[in-house]
């Protein structure tokens, strides 16, 4: 159905996609670019969080495992990066779906989170340790990017259509059978399983999907901007990452992506404000979480309520 918010959408990819035709400012791209890549994470970790009703802390950590598989592959194998894009997703899905996947089945509740907590705390010291693989605590530099002499805009529009990909496949997944099955077993798993959904076949389906696609995400991350390192795993990326799924509205297909346009460009333009970036955004979060509970979706839902009230007076 044709509404304001559809209306919206559209508009917004269509300023997106026409925005390097009619400006040149790299910055500006430059962090669009990062807004492409980590909403794709956000966007990810909500479909294993806010729809599978499965606690995970462990998701920066997926995207490092493909990061670091992806670049280590290109830098010290000469293979395409694309290819090793695929591969680092591959990894990250079977290193995932065994050490977390495998044992959440057993799990639940806090158990799940702190075990997905684990496997990314103990990634900084595995990096550190292999040192010669990984390039220890100074990472990884010098990575092939998508192709050879690539322009910024080129890598604009390279990242834009890896974002509508991965949320067109999300938006497929939040609206098939197997979504379904997610919100069933996350809002009531007795009667679930009574409809004979398998808890087991579901869990290990959403882990080994949401860890390949953040892998991928991970492999978009260390080509475009050619280094990553053990600071990826650091405090600040988890909570930023955290505040954009919150923020947006946890569960909801548009709500990561919101939270992400926010927090994204509101963390960069808030540089200036030195060491009281964080304050203001830890400020803005809690009004809006005060005010509105369920993110910035609900107060979408507002605005269209209020819309629908002035169009039926009229």
């Amino acid at each position: 159905m044709l509404n304001w918010k559809v209306i919206s959408v559209v508009l917004g990819l269509a300023g997106i996609a026409l925005y390097p035709m009619f400006q040149s400012n790299t910055y500006v791209m430059h962090i669009m670019i990062l807004f492409f890549i980590w909403s794709s994470v956000v966007s990810n970790w909500n479909l294993l969080m806010g729809v599978a009703g499965i606690t995970s802390l462990g998701n920066i950590g997926f995207l490092a495992v493909g990061g670091y598989a992806s670049g280590m592959l290109a830098k010290g194998l000469g293979w395409s990066p694309w290819g090793c894009m695929i591969l680092g997703g591959l990894f990250a899905m079977v290193i995932v779906t065994l050490l977390v996947g495998l044992p959440a089945l057993r799990l639940s509740g806090i158990y799940v989170a702190l075990l997905s907590l684990v496997f990314a705390d103990s990634l900084p010291t595995i990096l550190t340790q292999t040192r010669s693989f990984t390039g220890g605590a100074m990472g990884l530099h010098d990575i092939p990017p998508f192709f050879n002499e690539i322009t910024r805009v080129q890598a604009y529009y390279i990242v834009f259509c890896f974002f509508l990909f991965i949320h067109g496949v999300i938006f497929w997944i939040m609206r098939s059978s197997t979504g379904l099955a997610f919100v069933a077993l996350r809002d009531s798993k007795e009667f679930a399983t009574a409809l004979g959904i398998s808890e087991y076949k579901e869990k290990i389906k959403v882990f080994a999907m949401v860890s390949f696609m953040t892998g991928l995400c991970g492999g978009f991350y260390v080509h475009y901007l050619g280094d990553i390192s053990p600071s990826t795993l650091a405090i600040e990326p988890f909570l930023l990452a955290i505040a954009m799924m919150e923020l947006g509205g946890i569960g909801t297909f548009m709500g990561p992506i919101l939270g992400s346009a926010l927090i994204v460009f509101g963390n960069e333009f808030l540089r200036l404000a030195g060491t009281l970036r964080l304050a203001i955004l830890g400020g803005l979060i809690c009004v809006t979480i005060l005010f509105f509970p369920g993110g910035i979706i609900q107060l979408v839902d507002w605005i269209d309520q209020k819309v629908a009230k002035i169009k039926k007076r009229r």
